[in-house]
Order: C-alpha cells, then structure tokens, then sequence
C-alpha cells in the first residue's frame, strides 16, 4: 500500500470496498437489508435482515454505533485516522435481549471496539473485506458481552486516513 497517494482517493476506494463487502455479505441467502419505508426518519437505530417475512426473520442487526478513532504509529512515523459504523447481528430469539445488553453496556462495548481498532496494524486495513479487523472486534465483543451470542460483525462508512508525521 504506497501511502504517498492522496488520503481521500483510498478513504473513498475503502468506502466502496466495505459496502460492496457488507452488500454482498448481507444479500447473500436471499435476505436483504430492510429499511423504514416513508417520510418520515426514524428514531431506532436498528436494522433489520429480512428474508420473505419481517416476522420470520432469522437474523437481524443492531447499530452498536459511529466511531472515529486516531492511531499513532511511531516506528512508521505515521498516525490514522479510522471512521466507520459498526453493526452485529444476532438471531431473531436473542434480538430484544441483545439490544438491552448493548444499550446497559454501551461505554464497556465502545472501549473494546476502540482497543481493537488501535491494536490492528494499518497492513490489515487493506484487506477488501476487512476480515481481520472485523475479527478482532468480534472476538472483543463476544468477551464483552457473553451471555448472547453475536453472529457477525459488519463494518459500513469506512473510511481511513494515514498521514506521514
């Protein structure tokens, strides 16, 4: 990865990988991601996957939220900038409990995924996919909060700066 290149041509290259990713991800089996229909914005940070029936729904999504995280690295002489949404998914049984969970533990989950991010080395955000980061934070999460199990970890809005120091 030739860091020289302008920050924001690779922060849009990246935002469009981590969509295709998630659509392609979330498309997969015929499900869909489901969105309020009308006018009017919605309070509810939550999505849905849905297959044929809302009600049915095997797997559904809950926002754990928006970060912006800075990361130095001082043997590259390079600090970063990381934006992203981050969502995860839990069966339809667990999805009221699971949202109580991270709603009760919203500051403990927001630190983990902030450790996580900072301990990946800027080689792993080049992954199309970002597997490995995505990992990572799943493994943090699953700790976090053990009494549910999460499925999956979607990233979406990546965005990522690097900047020479």
């Amino acid at each position: 990865m030739n860091y020289d290149k302008p920050f924001w041509n690779r922060s849009i290259v990246w935002a469009a990988r981590a969509m295709m990713a998630l659509s392609f991800a979330l498309a997969g089996g015929g499900a869909c991601l489901a969105s309020a229909h009308g006018a009017a914005p919605h309070d509810e940070t939550e999505t849905e996957l849905e297959s044929d029936d809302a009600s049915t729904a095997k797997t559904r999504g809950i926002e754990i939220g928006e970060f912006r995280i800075r990361t130095y690295y001082p043997v590259q002489a390079q600090k970063s900038m990381v934006r992203f949404v981050l969502f995860v998914t839990v069966s339809g049984e667990q999805y009221s409990d699971m949202k109580r969970l991270v709603q009760n533990r919203q500051h403990r989950i927001r630190d983990q995924v902030i450790t996580a991010t900072r301990m990946v080395p800027l080689v792993d955000f080049d992954q199309s996919d970002l597997k490995s980061f995505r990992r990572r934070i799943l493994l943090r999460l699953r700790r976090t909060l053990p009494e549910r199990e999460i499925d999956d970890v979607y990233v979406s809005n990546f965005e990522l700066k690097v900047q020479s120091l």
